[in-house]
């Protein structure tokens, strides 16, 4: 059940990573970025994502967590950890993770602030090209979820901040990420809105990407 808890997070930074796909913007921002581009580089990034948010406790994660052997019970983990990139660099992901669960009645709750900081994470994007990414200063996630036994109950998500972007061809630019995923009641869907690198996000995806 805890792990369960924890891929909520990983299932909710996927919606938002993806988001850029639910805009239909035209022109050129944040540089030299089209809004294909940009979207491309949402799917790169979560990609690269994807490779820590993998519903673990980060290694060294530091905390206390009191759970029976059915599996109910609670745990809070604080972490600052670094993780690699594919195919170079890192990014330096720190934060505080609080859940519950209750194996009887399979509910559960999580609550997640992160800080995710590029260092020099290059990632692959759809087309071929490479991004080189950096954190101008880091992006800001807090989650708040709750899921029962037939999926997510509940779910609040928020990330802020920018990251600076490079590519192979000289191209470069500052992204900034302002975006709001909130699940629709009764549903395994959630609704998107706010900006990813200049382009307005407004639409909805399932959770999961």
């Amino acid at each position: 059940m805890r792990k369960r808890l924890l891929a909520l997070a990983a299932l909710a930074t996927t919606a938002a990573l993806a988001a850029c796909d639910a805009g239909g913007a035209t022109g050129v921002r944040d540089g030299k970025l089209t809004a294909t581009q940009a979207a491309s580089l949402s799917r790169a990034m979560l990609a690269s994502a994807s490779t820590y948010a993998n519903g673990s406790v980060p290694a060294g994660a530091r905390g206390a967590r009191s759970m029976d052997a059915a599996g109910s019970g609670s745990f809070s983990f604080t972490f600052n950890t670094t993780q690699p990139c594919t195919p170079s660099g890192n990014v330096a992901v720190g934060g505080t993770l609080v859940g519950a669960a209750n194996a009887t009645a399979r509910t559960g709750t999580l609550q997640a602030n992160l800080a995710l900081n590029h260092q020099g994470c290059t990632v692959k994007a759809d087309d071929g090209s490479t991004f080189t990414l950096n954190g101008d200063p880091r992006i800001d996630v807090a989650l708040n979820a709750a899921s029962g036994p037939a999926g997510l109950t509940a779910l609040q998500l928020t990330e802020a901040g920018a990251f600076t972007w490079s590519r192979g061809d000289g191209n470069s630019g500052r992204c900034t990420v302002n975006v709001t995923a909130n699940l629709v009641a009764g549903t395994q869907t959630v609704q998107l809105s706010g900006t990813f690198c200049g382009f307005p996000v407004d639409g909805t995806v399932p959770v999961g990407g």
